[in-house]
């Protein structure tokens, strides 16, 4: 039953990340850091996602995904890897 709970968290936490990023009306924004933010959209979603393959794949499913953050960070990274 925890899962399916969890399955639904996540579910509509992610739609609402991907609802919010696609309100950018230009990609290059997502890289921009203005005034006091101290991350971009795109880096905090490139961390969230590199914590959630870390978490949900190694330590839940035992995917064996290795976290390399230097290319994980990396704005021109294949995102389907």
């Amino acid at each position: 039953m925890i899962i399916q709970e969890l399955r639904k968290v996540y579910r509509k936490d992610l739609e609402k990340l991907k609802e919010e990023i696609g309100l950018y009306r230009n990609e290059t924004n997502l890289w921009k850091i203005e005034r006091q933010i101290a991350n971009s959209a795109g880096n905090l979603c490139l961390h969230l996602v590199g914590n959630l393959n870390h978490f949900i794949g190694t330590t839940i499913g035992k995917t064996g995904y290795v976290r390399n953050r230097d290319r994980q960070m990396s704005p021109n990274r294949d995102l389907a890897e």
